[in-house]
């Protein structure tokens, strides 16, 4: 069986760590997290790259939740595209948090992996601040997670959490939400790299195109 993992690279972490436990040899495609800012943009980029790849794969395993509706529309003409079940990638390493519709009404999440993209939510403020000054920065931000009341890194065992504390709590500072930190799972990513698809994932044969009710019940 011949595969290849399409990964985002936000979850780059995630998925080394999950390739080291699970032993698995596999081609990777990492694709830019600046995607994620539209799920049309996103949606296009992975059908170009599916539709790019050259060798004769039986297997397109997509390191992806279904971020903003984006991996609607999809499909491959050759092989079967193996997608995990998620809402995004939120759900993906929190799927060990049976309250996590809960928490999502009042958490910003991080991990290294977005706390290292260029749109990281420290970088994004400068950026404001270059364009519009402190005082309004500050204002566009308090309207923006204003109903936000943590900011949660969660802790997926990819990465040394106390490497991005102080930059955590930085941020927590800036929007006056409180830090906390809270266990994540790569069981997904793994079960997704070792054919243990169970109720969580999608098998997309050859030339159906993904729909909205193939992802309805996360």
């Amino acid at each position: 069986m011949k595969r290849l993992l399409i990964a985002c690279e936000t979850l780059k972490d995630e998925v080394e760590l999950a390739i080291k436990n699970t032993g698995q040899e596999i081609e990777i495609i990492w694709m830019s997290n600046l995607l994620h800012d539209s799920p049309d943009r996103l949606r296009t980029a992975l059908q170009e790259q599916i539709d790019a790849v050259e060798e004769d794969y039986d297997q397109l395993l997509l390191a992806y939740g279904n971020c903003g509706n984006g991996l609607l529309g999809l499909k491959s003409d050759k092989a079967q595209l193996i997608i995990p079940k998620f809402e995004d990638c939120i759900g993906l390493v929190l799927s060990n948090k049976e309250n996590l519709d809960r928490i999502r009404t009042r958490t910003y999440f991080l991990t290294s992996g977005w706390l290292r993209s260029e749109k990281s939510l420290d970088a994004e403020y400068q950026h404001h601040v270059e364009k519009y000054g402190e005082e309004r920065a500050r204002m566009i931000y308090e309207m923006l997670y204003h109903n936000y009341k943590e900011l949660m890194l969660i802790d997926t065992g990819a990465y040394n959490v106390d490497d991005w504390l102080e930059k955590t709590k930085e941020i927590g500072q800036m929007l006056n939400l409180e830090v906390v930190v809270d266990q994540g799972s790569i069981t997904p990513i793994e079960k997704l790299l070792t054919g243990d698809w169970d109720q969580n994932f999608l098998v997309i044969d050859s030339g159906r195109v993904t729909v909205q009710s193939d992802f309805l019940d996360f």
